[in-house]
């Protein structure tokens, strides 16, 4: 009888080619180096545009409370101002979800497309007799708008921290603060300043104001769609993802069970953030405003301008602070600032008000803690806490949680404003920043995780569960 031997040598060889081979099928696709810039050059024009669009809230409330007057109520104002930020919960929840299962390219034009036919249908509003009506039109019309701007920032930024992520990793943090927050911030100042110049080239036409602006609002939308016709997904997104994974109610309970608690503490950030940062934001237009003498569009313009451009400073020393201190400990240094500030420009309201150069800068310094500090790392630390299969899904759930905090804050803060003044508007934010302080220190340190590795421990931890993060063909 013949025996049958088996070649140790032989075997040995085949698993080590069979895991060559895999290796190479797994990382062999890598998108060009122009394909990468073009990714993170639209993040750029993206965020910018999604800064533009939530600031439209200020000079549109001015606007609209000079040529309709006492038929522009605050409630009103609140359901506009609060239009963007509903349409952008629903869109970052659906994006988020869509963008990880199916494609983070089609989920870009898609929302990209929302925000051009939303900001063109706004602009066409005062074509029409102001009225009731035309004020419940542009309530809805901001909302497809907000959709649009809303579903961009979780594939967005899941796709720009990917690639930064392999263009210089040991900067993705300062890189990725720089195309979000940052280019949000310069749209503040570039679109006033606009707003500005509007507004003395038509002797205080505000109609041909209004239309000016929206119509340049459209335009970075229709730019974005042109550069993003040539984007592909990123390779960490192309090896690890859930495109072709099924999809039971199971698999999300599995992904809840190892991520909740990062889920939960990001979420209660973003929530806490953006309940004091967008009211204050939005409503800063009322309060500037209300201390103008004889209310003067042009001369609350000018001070809107400069109370835009000072946040500005403190997003560019959050960025270098994200790897000098770290993402965390910038958030509470940012949230510190808050606190401290806010109970100071309370405090000392009723003199403030009185010089509104001194009010306008501690006012500016204000938001420039809040954009050093958790404007710059909250949704920095929302992404790469997450791995890329669920990445999207991750950042949009906490950003959801952040958006419904920005809407859940408008409600509070016109009708504190009433109540109590603008002063007490300011305590509110110092307060709600204490709390801020306290769950950023219960983030986990974003700077130190490996992309790459959070991929594979999630791979192996699926995999354990019958599940897996399967490579696209």
């Amino acid at each position: 009888m013949e025996e049958t031997r088996t070649n140790p040598e032989a075997k040995n060889t085949e698993t080590v080619v069979a895991r060559d081979v895999e290796e190479i099928t797994t990382h062999s696709y890598r998108p060009s180096r122009w394909q990468s810039n073009i990714t993170i050059i639209s993040c750029y024009i993206a965020n910018f545009s999604d800064g533009f669009q939530n600031t439209l809230a200020n000079p549109t409330n001015v606007i609209f409370k000079q040529v309709l007057g006492d038929g522009y109520s605050s409630e009103m104002k609140t359901r506009i101002s609060n239009a963007v930020i509903v349409g952008a919960i629903l869109g970052v929840v659906a994006l988020g979800y869509t963008s990880d299962m199916f494609s983070r390219r089609a989920g870009l034009l898609f929302t990209s497309s929302l925000v051009a036919i939303g900001t063109l249908m706004a602009a066409l509003a005062l074509q029409v007799h102001p009225s009731s009506n035309m004020l419940w039109y542009f309530v809805i019309v901001r909302g497809i708008a907000g959709f649009g701007v809303g579903g961009e920032y979780p594939p967005s930024a899941a796709a720009g921290i990917e690639e930064t992520d392999w263009i210089m990793r040991k900067y993705r943090g300062p890189m990725f603060v720089s195309f979000t927050t940052l280019m949000a911030t310069l749209a503040g100042p570039i679109l006033m300043i606009i707003y500005l110049i509007t507004l003395i080239a038509t002797d205080n036409n505000l109609v041909v104001t209004f239309h000016a602006i929206y119509s340049i609002a459209i335009f970075l939308p229709v730019s974005i769609i042109v550069l993003r016709l040539f984007m592909v997904d990123s390779s960490l997104f192309h090896n690890s993802n859930f495109t072709r994974q099924r999809k039971p109610l199971r698999l999300y309970l599995v992904l809840a069970r190892r991520y909740w608690w990062r889920l939960l503490t990001t979420s209660l950030a973003f929530f806490l953030y953006d309940f004091i940062n967008f009211p204050n934001s939005i409503m800063s237009s009322t309060i500037i405003s209300s201390l103008v003498k004889d209310h003067n569009v042009r001369t609350t313009a000018i001070w809107q301008v400069i109370l835009a451009v000072l946040p500005v400073p403190g997003v560019v020393v959050g960025a270098w602070l994200t790897n000098a201190i770290g993402r965390r400990w910038t958030g509470i240094l940012g949230f510190a600032g808050y606190v401290v500030l806010g109970f100071v420009i309370g405090g000392t309201y009723s003199k403030l008000s009185e010089n509104i150069a001194a009010f306008v800068v501690l006012y500016g310094l204000l938001q420039a803690f809040g954009h050093m500090g958790p404007g710059a790392t909250i949704g920095l630390i929302s992404t790469e806490s997450f791995p890329t299969a669920m990445r999207s899904m991750g950042y949009g759930v906490a950003t959801a949680f952040g958006r419904t905090g920005a809407a859940v804050g408008t409600q509070c803060f016109t009708p504190l404003q009433d109540a109590a003044g603008n002063s007490s508007t300011f305590f509110l934010a110092g307060g709600v920043a204490i709390l801020g302080m306290m769950v950023y220190y219960l983030l986990p340190e974003s700077r130190d995780l490996d992309l790459e590795q959070e991929d594979k421990d999630l791979q192996e931890y699926l995999l354990q569960h019958g599940f897996s993060t399967g490579t696209k063909e």
